[in-house]
């Protein structure tokens, strides 16, 4: 029988859990707890009883398999745009993959490669500043990852596609807390199976993509300070020099 209330969690393992990870594991008496627990859609509120901030891949293996070994249900969160809420559930072990923000670009082989907790904005900025682009979405704060496992359809799509047609390659932690890679070259079923096949194949921490060409057209954001893509920016595919847009 799973495990599904903070009082039925033994202290000892939620010490080794805690002492295993590098990043932080939230109770619901942390400070903070309110704040993680919030997702995009303000008319979900759940209380999970504990929210594993994820740093990196060690982190999400040690969060598994502490779910393994409990029965405690795992939610994963990305960027928490889940408009459902799957992202979140009560009396649950959330691995929050937020704090995993690397991004590595190649503009040579047009390649970029995103950890899972990047935003679709943060994506955006990186792989501008050599005129390429990755369709993916039409909101600066989704959740890469979320948006291209379910698809993924942007302001580009017409012309490269959905997000999940530029995807090369995944890193994922399976049920059994193992680390994997999965291509088209590299367990093909499992690759097949993040595309689309359905659901709990893994948790994906990192993505491989496939960059396309665009030029680098910005607007300026007015209220913050930092560059924010407006939708009439990628009415076409810029060729040539790049060209920065202002107003």
């Amino acid at each position: 029988m799973a495990i599904t209330t903070q009082a039925k969690l033994d202290e000892t393992a939620l010490l080794e859990l805690e002492s295993s990870l590098r990043g932080e594991l939230l109770r619901p008496d942390h400070p903070s707890y309110d704040e993680q627990r919030r997702v995009w859609n303000g008319s979900i509120s759940r209380r999970p009883a504990l929210i594993a901030r994820c740093t990196g891949v060690a982190d999400v293996i040690a969060a598994v398999q502490f779910a393994r070994r409990t029965g405690m249900e795992l939610a994963v969160r990305s960027g928490g745009h889940s408009f459902p809420g799957l992202s979140v559930a009560d009396d649950a072990l959330v691995a929050d993959l937020g704090p995993m923000k690397g991004i590595r670009v190649d503009p040579e082989v047009r390649t970029a490669r995103a950890q899972a907790g990047v935003l679709l904005g943060e994506l955006d900025r990186e792989t501008q500043q050599f005129g390429l682009a990755v369709p993916a979405g039409i909101v600066t704060h989704t959740g890469l990852a979320g948006l291209t496992l379910g698809g993924g359809i942007g302001w580009v799509m017409r012309k490269y596609g959905l997000t999940i047609d530029q995807l090369l390659s995944v890193d994922l932690i399976t049920a059994e807390g193992e680390f994997a890679k999965a291509s088209e070259n590299e367990n093909a079923d499992l690759f097949w199976g993040v595309r689309g096949g359905g659901g709990n194949f893994g948790i994906v921490t990192e993505f491989e993509f496939r960059l396309n060409p665009l030029g680098q057209r910005w607007w300026p954001g007015r209220s913050s300070g930092r560059w924010k893509t407006r939708p009439r920016c990628f009415a076409s595919t810029a060729t040539g020099s790049p060209t920065r847009r202002t107003s």
